[in-house]
């Protein structure tokens, strides 16, 4: 297996498919199916569908229901690049639960996902018909420094004012920032604020 610089070629169509996938390497330990995605980020905890409709990542998609795996779900640089290779992709991404495959009556196939944690691409390896990499899961941090704590004091206060400020903001979601105790969560729910 060698690294994979400028992805891999198209996914096959039709009854060749299904045979080529089912005739495909095992993945190492250490390597996970990647789903590109163009224009969001996924974060551990979260439930969220996503729409697929390039060859590669149908295909990957399948593999990963027909193999009951996790894939990652990794954000590409630029979202205007149809078919992403190695080079296009960024480098952190998360682990995602695949909760639901749904292909709707037009055609068009979803992913239901549940975000489990970060993980970092190694590498990315060749010999599928998908984005696949090695990776290295990053687990949440467990200890909460008084320098952290500070941080996320200050950020949670942040976030309060930003919503005070907004007139729709609903209730729930004001609830929902007070009531969190974890940093890195914090940090999730208001990356989006913040960007």
């Amino acid at each position: 297996m060698r690294s994979l610089e400028q992805g891999a070629g198209a996914a096959d169509s039709g009854p060749e498919q299904s045979r080529s996938q089912q005739n495909l390497p095992p993945l190492p330990p250490d390597a996970m199916i990647i789903v590109p995605v163009r224009n969001f980020v996924l974060f551990p905890g979260m439930v969220m569908p996503v729409t697929i409709g390039r060859p590669r990542s149908i295909a990957a998609a399948q593999q990963a229901v027909r193999e009951q795996r996790q894939v990652g779900i990794l954000k590409q640089r630029d979202p205007q690049v149809s078919e992403p290779t190695a080079l296009d992709m960024h480098r952190m991404g998360t682990v995602a639960n695949v909760v639901r495959f749904i292909t709707d009556p037009s055609g068009a196939h979803h992913l239901v996902c549940q975000g489990d944690q970060r993980f970092q691409v190694i590498e990315f390896l060749s010999g599928w018909p998908f984005l696949v990499a090695r990776v290295l899961r990053i687990p949440e941090p467990s200890v909460k420094t008084p320098d952290i704590e500070a941080r996320m004091l200050h950020l949670r206060g942040q976030a309060l004012e930003a919503l005070e400020l907004l007139p729709q903001a609903p209730r729930e979601l004001v609830a929902a920032v007070q009531d969190i105790d974890q940093p890195g969560a914090l940090a999730d729910m208001t990356w989006p604020t913040w960007t």
